[in-house]
Order: C-alpha cells, then structure tokens, then sequence
C-alpha cells in the first residue's frame, strides 16, 4: 500500500492556523483526538491531517498520511499567537 506524499513546507518557519475542522481556533484544546487543520505561510495553504495533544501553553499536531490515520509525516508545534494560532514544523 502506498501513502501519497505531503507537500513541502518549510520548517522553523510560522504558518497561522486559518481553521481546524472547518471552524477558528479558539483554545489549545481545539487541537487534541485526530484532526485537520488548514495552515497558510511561506509556501502558500495546506492541509494537515493528523493526530494532536495540547499542554499548558502549546500544542502539538503529529501529521499523518491519508485522513490523519496513516504514517508520520512531521511534527507540528501550534501555539497562540495575538488573536489566532501559528504552527511551526520542525
């Protein structure tokens, strides 16, 4: 069975969170259980599937292949950021 591959991104670099599930961020906790997130930054819009856990001041998203079951593609590190959200790969 093959996995289709993610698009590139840039690491280190902030991508803000324009949604997760189709809705604004609003809490950390948004970003926890198996979940999509649209993400737009230096190499235009993606869309990330994955599985993520939430802390006291970040979160953290591990992209997966396919509907966010699959296998690990890289690690996201979300974080709040003025009125919204910012996600750094890395």
């Amino acid at each position: 069975m093959s996995h289709p591959t993610a698009d590139p991104v840039v690491s280190a670099v902030p991508y803000q969170v324009l949604d997760v599930g189709g809705q604004p961020p609003r809490a950390l906790g948004d970003f926890t259980g198996t979940l999509t997130m649209r993400v737009h930054g230096a190499t235009g819009e993606h869309l990330v599937c994955g599985q993520g856990t939430a802390a006291d001041h970040h979160a953290v998203v591990q992209e997966k292949t396919g509907d966010g079951t699959g296998k690990d593609v890289r690690r996201w590190r979300v974080a709040a950021d003025g009125d919204g959200f910012v996600a750094i790969s890395g």
